[in-house]
């Protein structure tokens, strides 16, 4: 059975995100993701990651070496430190204090460094075919289709979602998720925008496959998808007096 095709199709069909729903699986040792393919060949950020396998429905295996270009991903991801230049490099070139550098660093979500070797961001119905579950997925929406994944996730648990933006490193998310803070609603930051094409209208949103199953099913049985019937203008008469009425009504007020 295509457990994950089916919940890509679902995901597609209810909530309808501006691309693919991307699954993410981290691996603790490089021998497990070459099972799946041979690594990546081009240098990419992590955002970039997310936004091809969503996008492009491309399907990136990742380690240290390869997702790189943007040193906060590889951190994120436990996969290796930044370089001890990094600090001198904001202070002189962002004008940040050594203070707000260090507070900077400790407010980003981050796994375990070197606990995992390597990761897959794929497009969650490839999961049925490298035959790995995913442990995150990420949905790029925007404001009204997270809302509808939102509203059915609280109303299926009473749980709400959890967010701590601090205007950088939006592919944190992907660490958030992994350590159980989900969902996870988060704005695409500055680099995400300059290296991955971010929109100015995306939210990108982070479940355990779980999650997003019970905001779905909650949906469904009430009858909900996007977008949902709650457009109360379109059902409203001309306005008597407004302008416009005045140019197209068949009897002008």
């Amino acid at each position: 059975m295509a457990k994950w095709l089916e919940l890509h199709r679902k995901i597609l069909e209810v909530i309808r995100p501006k691309g693919d729903p991307v699954g993410i699986k981290l691996f603790e040792s490089e021998n497990e993701a070459r099972r799946i393919g041979s690594f990546t060949k081009t240098r990419i950020a992590l955002c970039q990651a997310l936004r091809l396998a969503s996008m492009c429905r491309s399907t990136i295996i990742a380690n240290a070496d390869n997702i790189d270009e943007c040193v906060v991903g590889t951190y994120i991801l436990g996969f290796r430190e930044p370089p001890p230049d990094l600090e001198k490099r904001w202070i002189e070139g962002f004008k940040y204090t050594p203070e707000l550098f260090k507070k900077l660093v400790s407010a980003i979500h981050a796994l375990p460094m070197g606990r995992y070797k390597a990761a897959v961001f794929a497009p969650l119905s490839h999961f049925d075919r490298i035959k790995v579950d995913p442990d995150a997925i990420v949905l790029i929406v925007n404001s009204l289709q997270a809302y509808m994944a939102l509203v059915g996730y609280f109303d299926a648990t009473g749980e709400k979602t959890v967010s701590d933006f601090n205007g950088h490193a939006a592919c944190e998310i992907v660490a958030a998720v992994i350590k159980g803070k989900s969902p996870w609603l988060t704005i695409p930051c500055g680099g995400a925008r300059a290296i991955a094409e971010s929109q100015d209208d995306e939210l990108w949103l982070g479940f355990k496959p779980e999650q997003i199953e019970k905001a779905l099913s909650r949906l469904e049985s009430v009858g909900l998808s996007y977008p949902p019937p709650i457009y109360q203008k379109l059902w409203v008469p001309l306005v008597k007096g407004h302008p416009l009425t005045y140019l197209i009504a068949r009897k002008p007020e």
